[in-house]
């Protein structure tokens, strides 16, 4: 069978059309953690003391033991590029993917590269299909550069659904790009370190106890504040942080704040605003809980923070995650590229 898999099955090639967004009752959670969670707020502060905490004149000095000097990026560029149909005719769609992380150094004020993977996968839900053509079909594609991903299927079982499907198979690729970021927090052993993304998710790459890890957040998908926690969130200025609140998540529990990395004038209310956390308890053992090193690591932060207007994210992103970013799109080979050879090797 090998690379004809696809097409003996009836395989067919699919434009780039960006993924729908998904109905609210959809199976497939919106979010950027389970809805058990209950944050606790009045972990540094008592709520009726919430005011914003200016960080900007902080001494780095104090925490510069724990100060990262690293940082972790992943990159996941790929699309839907083919689709196919069980025996009961149900969609499964074929996502073709360049995944990667790299690890930087800030080294004397300077970014080097220390370590970055980058691989090809192809994506898709395997088992409603005889098993022994799979096997021959993932054979092939490793002879050719490519890793054969099986997707699960959703939670509800096969559906007619096609971008439920679809997102399944973007969900699987962007967990295989965690697992390798969580690849690059080994290598990182004990050294202070920042992540682009939540810390729950990339566990087991770091031990929550005693590495000075921090995860770095854009995106904001849940309510976690209380009416005053929005209030003095929309009003940060520049440096400006929230109080910090506890944060259990699926697996770990973390330390979060709000912080705003720049405060250009008619933005949007939330722009430049990022959340950041810390393993719980690595700030309770190795810490004494001092927030001090809360307020330090915000004002290191902002100094990293990303100033070319031209990138896209520039305002809520740091220098070093830029060019590791850079990096990362410069060992890929382009969309294009890698579709047109998928499509000779498939025969589709």
């Amino acid at each position: 069978m090998g690379l004809e898999f696809l097409r003996s099955n009836g395989a067919h090639r699919m434009r780039d059309d960006a993924i729908r967004p998904l109905l609210l009752n959809d199976s497939i959670e919106i979010g950027e953690v389970p809805k058990k969670e209950q944050p606790k707020m009045d972990y540094e502060k008592k709520v009726g003391e919430w005011v914003p905490i200016d960080t900007c004149n902080v001494t780095l000095s104090a925490t510069e033991a724990h100060n990262p000097k690293l940082f972790i990026d992943g990159k996941d560029v790929g699309r839907t590029v083919a689709w196919l149909q069980t025996v009961e005719g149900f969609p499964i769609p074929v996502r073709l993917s360049e995944i990667g992380a790299v690890l930087m150094c800030n080294a004397n004020r300077r970014l080097q590269r220390e370590w970055h993977i980058v691989e090809r996968v192809v994506t898709m839900v395997v088992e409603p299909f005889p098993w022994d053509e799979v096997e021959s079909f993932a054979a092939a594609l490793q002879a050719e550069g490519f890793r054969l991903l099986p997707c699960q299927k959703p939670k509800e079982g096969l559906t007619y659904d096609f971008q439920e499907m679809r997102k399944a198979t973007q969900n699987r690729s962007m967990d295989e790009m965690i697992r390798l970021e969580k690849q690059a927090l080994v290598r990182a052993g004990q050294v202070p370190i920042l992540v682009d993304g939540r810390l729950d998710p990339r566990r087991g790459g770091f031990d929550e106890a005693n590495t000075p890890v921090v995860g770095m957040i854009k995106g904001h998908h849940r309510n976690y504040l209380h009416d005053e926690g929005w209030r003095i969130y929309y009003n940060l200025q520049f440096g400006q942080r929230t109080p910090a609140f506890l944060l259990p998540q699926e697996h770990i529990t973390v330390v979060s704040w709000y912080l705003r990395l720049d405060s250009t004038t008619s933005a949007m209310p939330d722009w430049g605003i990022v959340r950041l956390e810390i393993p719980e308890k690595f700030f309770r053992l190795q810490l004494q809980q001092d927030s001090t090193y809360i307020d330090a690591l915000s004002r290191m932060v902002c100094e990293y923070r990303c100033k070319d207007k031209s990138y896209e994210r520039a305002s809520v992103s740091l220098y070093p995650i830029q060019r590791a970013e850079e990096i990362l799109g410069a060992t890929m080979t382009g969309g294009d590229q890698i579709v047109s050879r998928f499509y000779n090797l498939t025969q589709l």
